[in-house]
């Protein structure tokens, strides 16, 4: 049982609040620089929990009052440590969480980025056991990692940074539902046309 999603969470202090939505233009902007050199161009509206596993080359996009969630393939890294440095270029949030999980293999991973240096990465699955497990705890119950534990670390990840409830997960004070939240989607755009 899980979800399977890969995320990338800005912030300036750790969580954000997904209950102040930004703008489609405000989405937009975040992909422009992301991909200064590529052109994208928005392809739809989903929500969260259609847009939290996005195919690979697209990207689902929300601005929010105090941050930025993105949901891309580009966040499903057994190793955190290896996420692409475009993805650190925001200095306006210095707080850059990945968090991904697979329900198919019983994995998870996270990763916490301070100002751009990795302070924490953690990977765990079923095949493998603990890939990783490098840095101080970053969430509560990230103190004790163990493949056993995967579902556990991945539903505590969720509501410290995003305040989801994930798959047979407790209770979350002030959880926010996976329907209310809508990403942008984005595609390279088509230059055929």
């Amino acid at each position: 049982m899980g979800l399977s999603f890969a995320f990338i969470v800005y912030t300036t202090e750790g969580h954000l609040d997904l209950r102040k939505p930004g703008s489609a233009e405000e989405a937009h902007a975040v992909i422009r620089r992301l991909y200064p050199r590529t052109a994208y161009e928005q392809v739809g509206t989903q929500r969260l929990l259609d847009a939290c596993w996005q195919p690979r080359g697209m990207h689902a996009i929300g601005v929010f009052g105090d941050g930025v969630l993105i949901a891309t393939k580009d966040a499903h890294l057994y190793d955190p440590a290896i996420l692409h440095r475009r993805y650190l270029r925001f200095e306006e949030w210095p707080d850059v969480q990945l968090l991904t999980s697979a329900s198919y293999n019983n994995m998870f991973a996270y990763g916490r980025w301070a100002s751009g240096a990795l302070t924490r990465s953690l990977s765990v699955n079923a095949v493998v056991g603990v890939w990783r497990d490098r840095g101080a705890p970053a969430f509560d119950g990230d103190g004790e990692v163990s493949d056993a534990r995967w579902l556990d670390l991945c539903n505590s990840a969720l509501a410290s940074a995003l305040s989801l409830e994930g798959d047979v997960a407790p209770t979350v004070a002030d959880a926010v539902d996976w329907e209310d939240i809508a990403l942008h989607v984005f595609a390279r755009a088509d230059r055929s046309r």
